[in-house]
């Protein structure tokens, strides 16, 4: 066995047994670390989980980017694109891309006896994915838009349905006001909460023949939907994946365009959401600020403890000096029994933050508001590798801080030290 090693195990049993002030000091080190790592874990969990569900809601309203015409937005199209792009199907063929969706946008006004209410219904083909609205579906079903016919059915979000005193089944009357004011009659088949204020509350899936009716446009659309096959880039906190497959789209545009497109341009998530993508690069910031006083908090604490322990051991450090060791091994004979202090708050932290993040992503027992957070309880999203970085790096910084006390041990004279006693 290392000798280093049997000598901080012998101590720490010693210092275990004698009940002295560094047992205490052991004790409060060991509670400090465990707090400090369940709290940086728990709160990078909290924060992928707002992430990843804000960044899901998002996409599944307006997709990771959209081609549509330069400077317009997608919802506001006055000029509208040609509804068979010469290069869609190159796009579909990118690695990254998992579909390509046409899109048509219309803004109305929806009048109840008692209420009214702005409205944008977005015009879907049956190509359509529409697992999202499936996924956060609170009431009937989905719009079926796959007959010779354009559909009447709609669905709108439940916060809309409450407002204005709708039900699944009944016929839902929208005014569209342009040249002359248009009326049409949809049926709602359904209800869905995806809990983002600014979309949903005003928000309606409708069949896409209706809208360009609507529009008077003829082979035209409002744009075109892109999704990729993964969503780590989709409010992503590094841009650089996220531009290069931008870049990509361009070149294709740029190289396979014909005359018969129309110019296209490119807007990304970010851009649409911006307001949502600031303030989750103020919760990361917020993350980074705890990850930084939790761990010198515990450092701090760990030095202080390992301070104690050493004046507690003066005649133990001498003895050592006396019988050959040199201070640097001395002091890794301390830093051995700091890491082991260390270790074991580590591992009651792990425990403590792992058993947390499970009840909750299994239970939501934290409620939230969603109309200030997004999400209606604590969001959960922690992974093995996140875990695994965040115990390196603690243990590496904390133990790096029990250096500085290790100084002390230089500072002993093994003469003075044994006529102590």
């Amino acid at each position: 066995m290392n000798t280093n090693i049997f000598l901080a195990g012998r101590l720490a049993s010693k210092a275990d047994k004698s009940g002295k002030l560094s047992n205490t000091s052991r004790v409060i080190s060991v509670v400090s670390v465990a707090i400090s790592i369940c709290v940086i874990i728990i709160a990078i969990a909290v924060a992928n989980g707002f992430r990843f569900q804000i960044a899901e809601k998002a996409r599944g309203f307006a997709a990771d980017i959209v081609l549509t015409t330069p400077g317009e937005d997608i919802i506001n199209t006055v000029n509208p694109i040609n509804a068979d792009l010469s290069y869609k199907s190159r796009i579909e063929e990118l690695s990254f891309v998992e579909n390509v969706f046409p899109v048509s946008y219309k803004q109305g006004i929806l009048k109840t006896d008692n209420q009214i209410s702005g409205l944008v219904i977005k015009g879907v083909d049956s190509t359509y994915n529409t697992d999202f609205y499936k996924n956060h579906l609170v009431e009937g079903r989905v719009p079926a838009f796959g007959g010779k016919r354009a559909s009447e059915e709609i669905i709108i979000s439940k916060r809309l349905a409450d407002m204005m005193q709708y039900n699944v089944g009944d016929k839902v009357t929208a005014y569209f006001i342009g040249d002359e004011v248009k009326v049409r009659r949809f049926t709602l088949v359904g209800t869905f909460d995806a809990q983002l204020e600014q979309v949903d509350k005003y928000f309606a899936l409708a069949d896409i023949r209706h809208i360009n009716i609507l529009n008077k446009w003829n082979n035209r659309v409002s744009g075109f939907e892109v999704f990729f096959k993964d969503n780590d880039v989709t409010m992503a906190r590094d841009e650089d994946e996220l531009n290069s497959r931008v870049d990509q789209i361009n070149d294709i545009m740029y190289s396979f365009s014909t005359e018969n497109d129309l110019s296209v341009s490119i807007t990304t998530l970010h851009r649409r959401f911006y307001v949502l993508r600031d303030w989750l690069h103020l919760l990361d910031l917020n993350v980074l600020i705890i990850l930084t006083l939790m761990i010198v908090v515990a450092g701090f604490n760990m030095v202080s403890g390992l301070l104690i322990l050493l004046f507690e051991r003066v005649q133990h450090i001498g003895l050592l000096k006396a019988l050959g060791m040199t201070n640097r091994q001395v002091a890794k004979i301390f830093l051995l029994q700091g890491a082991f202090i260390v270790i074991k708050g580590m591992v009651w932290g792990n425990g403590v933050a792992l058993l947390f993040c499970l009840l909750e992503a299994k239970y939501n027992f934290i409620p939230l508001s969603p109309d200030n957070y997004f999400v209606s309880s604590v969001p959960i999203s922690i992974g093995v590798v996140e875990v695994f970085a965040v115990n390196v790096l603690a243990f590496a910084l904390i133990t790096l801080l029990l250096v500085l006390p290790c100084y002390f041990i230089s500072k002993i004279s093994p003469a003075k030290t044994m006529r102590a006693k």
